[in-house]
């Protein structure tokens, strides 16, 4: 391997362990690889399927950017997903919304306030809107409908 001399002992073929390790490594490299690939894309709770190969991830448009050579956003709209909203499962956005609370990020929706939508804006919401989008207003519409205080808790959540 190394180009040193093989030792005079019978039961050895490499010079070293340092040589007989970097060895070993090369030659199954590539298997071990692929073996943790593998295990990565298997099912698990939480996890969510990727629509183009099959296999499960947690955070799957890191996987699309990353195998398939597509944006996030072109995937969601490709497949009928809600083009703004990130796929996630709910732990790992509750981890990375705790992240922005711990870190201070949430004072930048406080800055932006004046960019925020106002009713009865014109030019708003013109953009053709997922099914997944479609069904979550649906839903939305109905729960505020019966609730008369959902207005005031959501404004109350962004102060």
């Amino acid at each position: 391997m190394c180009g040193q001399s093989l030792p005079t002992v019978r039961h050895r073929a490499y010079c070293s362990k340092q040589c007989r390790t970097k060895f070993y490594n090369q030659k199954n490299y590539k298997r071990q690889q692929q073996r943790a690939a593998d295990k990565r894309a298997e099912y698990a709770p939480g996890k969510i399927r990727c629509l183009e190969c099959g296999k499960w991830f947690y955070q799957v448009c890191t996987h699309v950017w990353y195998k398939h050579k597509m944006a996030g956003r072109e995937y969601r709209r490709l497949h009928g997903l809600d083009v703004k909203r990130g796929l996630l499962p709910d732990f790992l956005r509750e981890l990375k919304a705790g992240h922005v609370f711990a870190n201070g990020t949430v004072k930048n929706l406080k800055a932006g306030k004046k960019n925020w939508f106002k009713k009865g804006q014109k030019g708003v919401g013109v953009y053709q809107r997922s099914e997944q989008t479609m069904a979550r207003l649906k839903k939305l519409n109905k729960f505020n409908k019966h609730n008369k205080y959902a207005e005031t808790r959501v404004s109350n959540r962004i102060r």
